[in-house]
């Protein structure tokens, strides 16, 4: 089935969006965008900026999407996080053929990239290289990610965790999204950082759980410089 909708049409409304945006360095897309696949993305955070105000971007950037599909479309985005992750994270969230995938990558740091694609590459194939010639960037530009101010975070690791983990912007059943993201705020803080964590009860308490997090690691990136 082919969609109701273009490519190019979303991207207009996604450039539209990210025109907004104060804390996105860069917003890039890679390979094809067979919209009847998925689109593949890569979000990078600006050096200044808190780690919560980007993520609360890229999830209002979404939403703001998933908006404008529903409205016009009567359909839904949905975003994965991993190729790995993909097929069932469309049937949780009971994907139909209208409905758009997102794979969503969202990186704090240049160091964080290389961690995360290290295990998709062969010894032969460079990074950097597949970064420049395959994305095309809507919001910024690809000289950005080498800067030396977005090289490295102490935290890459976890944050990796939090994008691999992050279903905010999948359309989960609630109870089951809010479970599943205590138990990674609860893995985080207890068992990495030897912090407490009380589990929170709705979907709002989720995402703002999220963005604390996310400051709780700025601070501890700071304090190891």
């Amino acid at each position: 089935m082919t969609k109701s909708y273009t490519w190019e049409e979303i991207r207009a409304v996604l450039e539209k969006e990210l025109n907004k945006t104060k804390h996105i360095l860069t917003y890039g897309t890679i390979g094809s965008c067979n919209i009847e696949h998925d689109i593949d993305t890569i979000v990078t955070k600006k050096p200044d900026s808190k780690s919560s105000d980007f993520f609360k971007e890229v999830h209002v950037l979404f939403e703001k999407i998933d908006s404008y599909l529903k409205k016009k479309y009567n359909c839904k985005l949905i975003r994965t996080s991993r190729f790995s992750d993909e097929e069932e994270t469309k049937y949780i969230a009971k994907c139909t053929p209208n409905d758009l995938v997102f794979q969503v990558l969202t990186y704090v740091s240049f160091s964080q990239i290389e961690k995360h694609w290290v295990a998709d590459l062969n010894g032969e194939e460079d990074l950097v290289e597949i970064l420049s010639y395959s994305s095309d960037f809507l919001l910024g530009n690809f000289s950005s990610l080498l800067e030396s101010n977005f090289k490295r975070n102490i935290y890459d690791f976890l944050f990796i965790r939090l994008n691999d983990s992050d279903r905010i912007n999948s359309h989960f059943p609630q109870q089951f999204l809010i479970g599943r993201m205590n138990r990674l705020f609860d893995f985080i803080l207890r068992k990495r950082l030897g912090l407490r964590y009380e589990f929170v009860d709705s979907v709002e308490q989720i995402k703002e759980e999220f963005y604390k997090i996310c400051d709780v690691l700025d601070n501890l990136n700071k304090k190891k410089k």
